[in-house]
C-alpha cells in the first residue's frame, strides 16, 4: 500500500511471498480489491542500500534476531529500524545493532492464507514512536507516508506502552491457536471470554509487577486501552450469535492460528506468553494461564496439529485442573 502510492518499497521475502509481491498481490478491504505490486528480493543481500532508507521489520519475533543480524552486515548502524512487530522484545534486539530504532505499534488485523491473497478485515491504526520513548522527524515522516497509504498512523512518544497493551491483547493468539476459533467468535462465546479475561488479567498483573507501562498516561491519545477492553469481557453479549455467523471475508484469524493452519514449525508464543512465565518466574508470580497456553500451543506445533483441538471450556477446564503436563 505504501508502494501504490508512490513510496519506493523493497520486500525481503520467502521466495513465494517475493513472487507474488512482483507480479501483485489482491488486497481485499471494507469489499473493495485492490491489487499492488511491490519490488521484492528473496535474500537481505540483493538489496542496495540507498541515502534515506528506513528500514522495517515485519516479521515474527522469532525471525527478529536473524534479521537484524543480515541488516546489520549491509547497513550502516545509524540506519533508521521501524520493529512493526507484536511483542515486546522486537526493539531491544534491534538496538543491540541499530542505533535508531523505531517502535511500531500495528493496530489492525490482516489474514494471508495464501501469498498471493491478504483480508484487511478490521482496523486501521499504526502508531510509531522512538524506542525506548520519544518522536523525532523521521517517526512523523514515515507516519506521513503511511497515512497516504490509507493507514490511520500516528506518531506518539508512547508507543511501547501502546506495544504492551497490544501484547496483553496477543497473548490470547495462543488461546485462539488451541480453539480454533477466530477473533469474533471467540468474542460472541461466554466460555472463550471467561478464558480470555484470565489470561489477560494474569499478564497485566506481571507486566504491573514488573513495573512495565501497559497503556499510556491517561490523557494521552491512544488507539488501545487494555484495561478498559479486558473488563468489557465481563459485559453481557450484545449480539449474540453474529460472530460465529460471520462469512468467511469478514473473519479476523489470529496470527498463531494462521501459522498452525498454514502448517509451519514455529509460532509467535515463546515471546508472547513465553515472555509472561519467564517474568512470573523472576517475580515469583504464577502464571498457570499463559505456561499452559505455551505448552500446549508448542506442542501443537511440534505435532504439526492444525487449530482446534480444545473447546474454550475443554481448555479452561484443563488450565484449572493443571493437569497440563
Amino acid at each position: 500500500m505504501l508502494a501504490r502510492t508512490g513510496s519506493r518499497v523493497v520486500a525481503v521475502a520467502r521466495p513465494a511471498q517475493a513472487e507474488a509481491l512482483r507480479r501483485g498481490l489482491v488486497i481485499k478491504q471494507d469489499g473493495d480489491k485492490i491489487t499492488a505490486k511491490v519490488e521484492a528480493v528473496t535474500d537481505v543481500r540483493h538489496l542496495t542500500p540507498e541515502s534515506g532508507d528506513m528500514l522495517v521489520i515485519t516479521t515474527k519475533s522469532q525471525a527478529t534476531e536473524q534479521a537484524v543480524k543480515e541488516l546489520a552486515a549491509l547497513y550502516d548502524k545509524d540506519s533508521p529500524v521501524v520493529c512493526l512487530q507484536n511483542g515486546i522484545s522486537n526493539e531491544e534486539i534491534a538496538a543491540r545493532r541499530f542505533d535508531k530504532v523505531y517502535a511500531g505499534l500495528v493496530f489492525f488485523s490482516a489474514v494471508q492464507l495464501e501469498p498471493a491473497l491478504i483480508t484487511l478485515p478490521r482496523g486501521r491504526a499504526i502508531a510509531i514512536g522512538c524506542y525506548p520513548k520519544g518522536v523525532d522527524d523521521s517517526a512523523q515522516r514515515f507516519c506521513d507516508d503511511l497515512t497516504r497509504a490509507g493507514f490511520n498512523a500516528v506518531a506518539s512518544a508512547h508507543v511501547m506502552a501502546m506495544k504492551c497493551s497490544k501484547f496483553i491483547l496477543n497473548l490470547n493468539n495462543a488461546t485462539h491457536a488451541i480453539t480454533g476459533y477466530w477473533v469474533e467468535q471467540g468474542m460472541d462465546d461466554l466460555d472463550m471470554r471467561a478464558l480470555m479475561y484470565e489470561v489477560r488479567d494474569e499478564g497485566m498483573r506481571v507486566l504491573d509487577a514488573a513495573g512495565i507501562e501497559v497503556e499510556p498516561p491517561a490523557g494521552e491519545p491512544s488507539p488501545i486501552r487494555v484495561r478498559e477492553l479486558n473488563k468489557k469481557l465481563k459485559e453481557p453479549l450484545k449480539t449474540p450469535g453474529e460472530g460465529a455467523s460471520l462469512p468467511e471475508e469478514r473473519r479476523t484469524y489470529a496470527s498463531m492460528w494462521q501459522d498452525l493452519f498454514l502448517g509451519r514449525k514455529s509460532g509467535e508464543a515463546d515471546y508472547l506468553n513465553g515472555k509472561i512465565v519467564e517474568l512470573g518466574k523472576k517475580l515469583g508470580i504464577p502464571t498457570p494461564y499463559n505456561s499452559a497456553l505455551l505448552k500446549i500451543v508448542n506442542r501443537m506445533f511440534d505435532e504439526r496439529l492444525k487449530p482446534g483441538i480444545y473447546t474454550p471450556a475443554e481448555l479452561h477446564a484443563l488450565i484449572q485442573s493443571g493437569a497440563v503436563d
